[in-house]
């Protein structure tokens, strides 16, 4: 009977599980500071306020990294009881776009497909963007990896 050792199979696990955690990390910041960006490019304006409003980060729940971006522009009208979120009813209402908005040239993103300014500002750069931010997790695992 012959026996066969294989050392460092768990220091081997262990590598791949971090450094495959910390790649999706770093590379979710970079794609969710990037859809704040296409995002931004794509909100209608007028004095800007909505414009630099975005906010991103990344969470690690357990196992989970969950990354979002946000948006807020508040109206303190006096003749309003409560605080009116510009951000959200601008994101989802249907409107027409003032002159400052039709002249912005709206978003562009990494995938390389673009934005009109308007109404669903963030949801459609995410919505365009998710494959492209996947694939590019994906490739950076890979080289982190490989290196």
């Amino acid at each position: 009977m012959s026996k066969v050792r294989i050392r460092g199979l768990r220091q081997g696990k262990k590598f791949i599980h971090n450094t495959v955690r910390q790649t999706s990390i770093e590379t979710m910041k970079v794609a969710m500071k990037d859809l704040e960006r296409v995002a931004s490019e794509t909100t209608p304006y007028d004095e800007g306020d909505l414009e630099m409003g975005g906010f991103h980060d990344v969470d690690k729940d357990g196992a989970k990294i969950i990354g979002w971006v946000g948006f807020e522009a508040f109206n303190d009208n006096p003749n309003r009881s409560y605080d009116f979120n510009y951000a959200i009813w601008i994101h989802e209402e249907t409107y027409n776009l003032g002159e400052k908005s039709k002249q912005k040239s709206g978003g562009s993103g990494l995938s390389g497909a673009t934005y009109a300014v308007g109404n669903k500002y963030l949801t459609r750069p995410h919505e365009g963007e998710a494959p492209h931010y996947r694939k590019l997790i994906e490739q950076e695992i890979k080289k982190a990896l490989k290196g």
